[in-house]
């Protein structure tokens, strides 16, 4: 079946992301609130798709943040809740000169709530705030009053807590971020007294001078104040680049001349944001940018068209010849190439295969876990939460009586095409990783990287789809302690 894509066109500036722009949440935001009319257009109608849920002797490796837009209300028939740890509704407005909402937009009756909470998620009110900063920021008797009317919105759904999306915050004088980071403390401890929870954004990359926004000082000063920090690690290429490219590029550590995922994370890292608290999120949805030229990451002509991931799969993949669709080695993305009108396009998006890589790299970070933007976007397909699935659900089989070792059993089946199971178990608490890694050594894959309870059996599925042939080697390794088994991939 074909879906219809909404162009969800922007017009910017041409420039790669090197300064701070309004980020997709603002720019669909404000899509919406210029086209009413549109709102629930985007949404799938349900599959009749019935999901399994945990088994008992299943769990969360992790946090699992997802975003709701308002506009995206119906399409939770489709979401899978047992893979769902956290979902923020989007949103409610801000009025900053008075701190009161301007709008909360099905908030009160919104459906997705009530079935989020039977289904044992928490549910974050987010709040958003993008312009007119200084007058609710430099407004004492402002920003009490808006605590207040989110405590009482909270307070109306039952929720478990806020999520805060305040953005263009380059453009916070030194004081205006003191009085920013003042107000984060205030309502997360207002929170707190009713046992309520606090999740702040943050942009993939601070653009204020020196970090002052999002800096040390401010992850110092919140401190146990905020619970969790949600990094929008996606828009890296966004509309109004100047030329087509990865929205969320997943490269080495090793590699700072430009911003990735992995450099944003390791950079909010740096700067004290605490690991256990964040989550980095990536995103449900590509851009298609007209080109000069068939060239890979040719220059854009005009702004790149919006395309969420079942429009990407449903109207464009299966029409599209094999041979110009790519991965890029480079970015660890897809992207494809076609021509519409006489015009050369190209489309950059992210899969099961890439977000998989995605959050490997998560793990390895020992961070908190993993989020997207946003819910509905992949329409009624199962692909990107069994990639959820394969990375972040761990089975515990028993409890067993260990000797004085670890054990890491032979995966099986062996030879396998293309998924194996492969099982562990550590004798004392603590810190387990789990990787695959081919012949020369490279990580391919990371099934399990966090704490692991002492003479327990854990279960994961390691998915070859998309590696060569070959033998592949398994690795347990806990403290000072390490184990590896081989493994054939036999296609």
């Amino acid at each position: 079946m074909k879906y219809l894509s909404i162009l969800l066109l922007f017009a910017c500036t041409f420039a790669l992301r090197a300064q701070d722009v309004p980020s997709v949440h603002q720019r669909e935001w404000e899509y919406y609130r210029l086209h009413p009319e549109m709102v629930g257009s985007s949404v799938v109608a349900s599959a009749g798709v019935q999901y399994a849920g945990l088994k008992k002797n299943e769990t969360l490796n992790g946090i699992i943040y997802g975003f709701h837009p308002y506009w995206m209300n119906g399409a939770e028939a489709n979401y899978d809740f047992s893979l769902l740890t956290h979902l923020a509704y989007f949103s409610g407005d801000v009025d900053p000169t008075t701190g009161t909402f301007s709008s909360t937009n099905s908030w009160a009756s919104a459906t997705v709530i009530t079935k989020a909470k039977q289904k044992g998620v928490k549910v974050h009110f987010t709040i958003t705030q993008f312009s007119n900063h200084a007058a609710l920021f430099n407004s004492y008797p402002n920003k009490i009053n808006l605590i207040k009317n989110i405590v009482a919105q909270i307070d109306l759904r039952s929720a478990d807590g806020c999520n805060v999306d305040v953005e263009g915050t380059s453009s916070f004088t030194v004081a205006m971020a003191d009085s920013f980071k003042r107000f984060i403390k205030a309502l997360g401890d207002s929170l707190h007294v009713r046992g309520k929870e606090l999740c702040v954004e943050l942009p993939a990359v601070d653009w204020s001078s020196s970090w002052y926004v999002y800096g040390p000082a401010f992850f110092s000063f919140v401190g146990n104040s905020a619970d969790q920090y949600f990094l929008m690690a996606y828009d890296y290429w966004w509309s109004g680049s100047s030329n087509a490219g990865p929205v969320a590029p997943l490269q080495s550590s090793a590699i700072t001349d430009q911003w990735h995922a992995l450099r944003s994370i390791n950079t909010f890292l740096s700067k004290g944001c605490p690991p256990e608290k964040l989550i980095a999120g990536f995103p449900y949805y590509g851009y298609d940018w007209p080109t000069t030229s068939s060239a890979t990451m040719a220059t854009a002509s005009a702004s790149a068209s919006s395309r969420t991931y079942t429009v990407v799969k449903n109207s464009y993949i299966d029409t599209i010849p094999e041979s110009r669709q790519f991965w890029s080695s480079t970015y660890n993305t897809r992207f494809y190439k076609y021509v519409s009108g006489g015009t050369w396009r190209q489309t950059w998006y992210d899969d099961s295969t890439s977000l998989s890589t995605k959050y490997d790299s998560v793990k390895t970070k020992h961070i908190a876990g993993t989020g997207m933007w946003a819910l509905g976007y992949d329409g009624a397909e199962k692909e990107l939460w069994n990639a959820l699935r394969r990375s972040f659900v761990t089975r515990i089989i028993e409890k067993v009586n260990m000797p004085a070792e670890f054990l890491l059993l032979q995966n099986y089946p062996n030879p396998f095409n293309p998924a194996t199971t492969v099982r562990f178990i550590v004798p004392q608490t603590g810190i387990a990783i789990v990787t695959v890694k081919n012949l020369l050594g490279q990580t391919v894959a990371t099934l399990y990287s966090g704490k692991a309870e002492g003479g327990k059996i854990f279960e994961r599925i390691f998915d070859g789809k998309g590696l060569s042939s070959g033998m592949y080697f398994l690795h347990l390794q806990s403290g000072e302690y390490f184990r590896t088994r081989k493994m054939i991939l036999l296609r």
